[in-house]
């Protein structure tokens, strides 16, 4: 089913919204239900008021000025209250009614039908006060009241019923409306279209609901550079295969039309062989490095792992007679947790790289320090150095740098060394020295008891 009007969330929220509005309002009758039966109904004290006043106005009159004074008083009444009093002479109070049954009579929780009085006037003569209160409360609607369903009158049925159905209606729809421009950005993505992005038309909403599009937007860019440099990257390695191809199929070439070349084309294949295998065998690492989640990981001691690179270092460097020295505190801690394998490939990547660039009697120097909750780690040649132009690329694979000391690297090194340190949570950088060469620093987190 498509999103919008039709979708199923949009009619949970619609119908949830207004339902908890007609709960609300029979709760809120109930709770007036229930305090009414502690508390005198606002209908009733009004007829009390009423006929309190009234009753209390005649006995006064009728007993100072007698049937005379008490005519005169009810002609400035209103007819509508006249037609709800009486007078009637008795010739003898009935002995069984108290004198007064007004107050005791209309007191919450129980309202007489109607109210009586019993007075002797001026001229000794009993009298019978009656007030009709059931009339008065009839012909004031002060009973039955107005037709209502779900106990709430018919005309605030009609405005609260039909604005809370607006008030839901419009809650729904502005909250499923963000959920159907995400479903739709999650489809276009599925389908292969990177270039949606959805905070520029939800950045207006200034909620979580931005936020969220916000986060999808960066996601979708993240998707993109990863596409793309798998792109790259498979263009690179199939152009870096092509020519060790291309060289075993001429040596395979010549050695068919030239016998006496054979051991030579032979030679050749061999040695193309092995550039093919160490080109693998760096693309295996790097995808391995790539993985953030390392399946090998063990508590072992950096400095411990420089010396023995170190160690291998100066027996390669034995021909070049380029120094390696390396500077630590013997007594500091040095512990990482991490893949062994992967931290020492990738510093001896940087190391080799180091030498490949050094000459005679220079020196590289490996330096680690500990830096609040980090072990920095330094390595330092004295080569020609890189171009500033090119210092933020060397990072990237088959990226390799112009120079007679560069040998014949697939340019891979340094990417492996980046996607190590970062899937160990660390950091990695370079730059030209002050007095020359590059000096490559990498970052891992220190691993304390």
């Amino acid at each position: 089913m498509r999103a919008g009007f039709r979708g199923l969330l949009f009619w949970k929220i619609l119908l949830g919204f207004w339902l908890t509005f007609l709960l609300m309002s029979q709760l809120l009758w109930l709770s007036f239900s229930v305090y009414g039966k502690h508390h005198e109904p606002p209908e009733n004290l009004a007829a009390r008021r009423i006929v309190n006043l009234q009753m209390t106005s005649a006995v006064s009159v009728l007993q100072r000025g007698g049937m005379e004074a008490l005519d005169d008083m009810m002609a400035d009444w209103p007819a509508n209250d006249r037609r709800f009093f009486s007078v009637r002479v008795m010739e003898k109070p009935p002995q069984e009614l108290p004198r007064s049954m007004l107050n005791r009579d209309l007191r919450p929780g129980k309202f007489p039908e109607e109210v009586i009085e019993w007075v002797t006037g001026a001229d000794g003569r009993q009298y019978q006060l009656r007030y009709d209160v059931q009339g008065l409360r009839e012909d004031s609607h002060m009973v039955g009241g107005h037709r209502s369903f779900l106990n709430v009158p018919e005309p605030m049925l009609f405005m609260a019923g039909g604005g809370g159905l607006l008030f839901s209606l419009f809650l729904a729809w502005n909250l499923t409306r963000p959920m159907r421009q995400l479903r739709e950005g999650f489809d276009r993505v599925a389908r292969g279209d990177l270039s949606v992005r959805l905070f520029p038309e939800m950045r207006r909403r200034h909620d979580e609901l931005s936020v969220v599009a916000q986060d999808f937007d960066s996601m979708v860019e993240r998707l993109a550079v990863l596409v793309r440099a798998r792109e790259e990257l498979l263009h690179d390695v199939s152009h870096e295969l092509r020519s060790p191809l291309a060289r075993l199929q001429l040596a395979t070439g010549l050695a068919r039309q030239t016998p006496e070349s054979v051991g030579q084309s032979l030679d050749r294949i061999d040695e193309e062989a092995r550039r093919l295998d160490k080109m693998i065998g760096e693309l295996l690492t790097l995808s391995r490095a790539g993985h953030q989640n390392l399946t090998h990981e063990q508590y072992f001691d950096l400095l411990g792992l420089l010396e023995a690179v170190a160690n291998d270092a100066r027996y390669e460097a034995q021909g070049s007679g380029v120094d390696i020295t390396l500077d630590a505190d013997r007594h500091g801690d040095y512990t990482v947790k991490g893949d062994a394998n992967l931290i020492r490939s990738a510093v001896e990547n940087v190391v080799r790289n180091a030498l490949r660039f050094s000459g005679q009697g220079q020196q590289v120097r490996i330096v680690l320090q500990q830096e609040n909750n980090w072990l920095t780690l330094c390595v330092t040649d004295q080569g020609p150095g890189v171009d500033a132009d090119k210092l933020s690329s060397i990072f990237d694979p088959f990226v390799r740098v112009n120079s007679p000391l560069s040998g014949k690297g697939y340019g891979l090194g340094l990417s492996i060394v980046r996607k190590v340190i970062l899937a160990h949570q660390g950091e990695v950088s370079a730059v030209n020295g002050k007095n020359g060469g590059l000096e490559l620093t990498m970052k891992l987190p220190h691993w304390v008891a």
